[in-house]
């Protein structure tokens, strides 16, 4: 065979490899870019930040939940039934402001009439740089250009892991829900032993960092979610703060960021809710923070305790600056003075026990 003959053997091996890869990726199309399952092929939902774009772009909605993985275990199917609404869930776990502003921003794109829209405000990711991003996220997929296509159907990872996930599950005829896409409750016992095991507990900060520490930061977020909120008027905004756990709290006494954490909660109130548009519900001065059992560590809480936010969103409105008082009082009462050094084990326990004292003007 000529060296000519070869070569132009192997640059067509080549391309025909490339082109059966093209294919196998816009065919299967596990990130749902050109359309959803085809025939018999079966979805697997195992990457939110690769997924949720197609999902947002290929499904029918009028109302989105957004957030960290707090929101992973909200069933859209919860939503629809007690707000009469088609629920699109965008949940993204280890995420921060500059995910949840892409992901919002391209599902106005697709849908500008969207009537609600389900908030997670976590103050962890309230106090963290708006793009402070712990696993990147795949820019290129939320827009509608195909010029930038190639970083997806000639992407390796999409090819053995998501379109493999996909082969598997449409050969095994494994079913997998729109409903229970993304969540994760039924690989975890929620329990008190394993919340306290997955915790690892701080050393005592003797230096009180200031209320005003984090502004800078905070501002940033709050300008994201204020700019969707005057954007969109039509829309309502259902915005929460989760509830996170006892354990969280004595994070927060220990490390020093207590008052810059409680100066967060009053802003949430303060700055959100003189919205018309806006129904904001603190879930932190709950009862259920105080068991552990409801936890698999100290941020992430049980299915049920999911359910019962949607429930509580759906028949009650949110705060207003009255519910201020009650907060202030919830943190004095309980938080300051509650003994969190019986949730460890005497081999654990400080003796004596140190708390950090509210200034007397919250």
């Amino acid at each position: 065979m000529s060296y000519q003959k070869y070569l132009k053997h192997l640059f067509l091996g080549v391309f025909s490899l490339i082109l059966l890869c093209i294919l196998t990726v816009v065919v299967i199309d596990p990130a749902f870019q050109y359309h959803m399952p085809l025939g018999s092929i079966k979805a697997v939902y195992s990457n939110e930040r690769y997924q949720n774009s197609g999902i947002t772009k290929h499904s029918e909605y009028d109302s989105v939940i957004v957030g960290s993985s707090v929101t992973s275990n909200f069933r859209v199917s919860w939503f629809n039934e007690l707000f009469d609404c088609k629920t699109l869930k965008l949940s993204y776990p280890g995420g921060c402001l500059s995910d949840f502003d892409t992901a919002l921003s391209y599902a106005f794109e697709e849908n500008p009439n969207i009537k609600r829209v389900f908030w997670s405000l976590d103050p962890k990711i309230l106090m963290s740089e708006y793009d402070a991003k712990s696993t990147p996220m795949p820019d290129y997929l939320y827009n509608n250009s195909v010029l930038d296509d190639a970083k997806y159907v000639l992407n390796k990872d999409v090819l053995v892991e998501l379109c493999g996930e996909s082969l598997l599950a449409t050969v095994a005829n494994e079913e997998n829900s729109i409903d229970e896409a993304f969540t994760w409750d039924s690989q975890y016992d929620f329990d008190n032993s394993q919340a306290l095991w997955r915790y690892v507990r701080p050393e005592w900060n003797k230096k009180v960092i200031s209320a005003n520490a984090y502004d800078d930061i905070v501002n940033q977020n709050m300008d994201i979610i204020i700019g969707f909120i005057e954007a969109h008027p039509e829309t309502e905004f259902y915005l929460f703060t989760p509830p996170y756990s006892i354990l969280y709290w004595d994070r927060v006494t220990r490390d020093g960021t207590y008052p810059a954490v409680l100066k967060l909660f009053d802003r949430l109130v303060t700055d959100l809710t003189p919205y018309e548009n806006v129904k904001y519900y603190c879930f932190a001065p709950e009862i259920y923070i105080l068991n552990l059992n409801n936890y698999i560590d100290e941020v992430h809480f049980s299915p049920d305790i999911n359910k019962k936010m949607a429930e509580y969103m759906a028949t009650y409105d949110g705060v207003d600056s009255s519910s201020i008082l009650y907060m202030h009082t919830f943190f004095k009462d309980i938080i300051e003075n509650f003994d969190y050094e019986s949730l460890f084990p005497v081999i654990l326990q400080e003796k004596p026990a140190k708390h950090r004292v509210l200034d007397p003007s919250y």
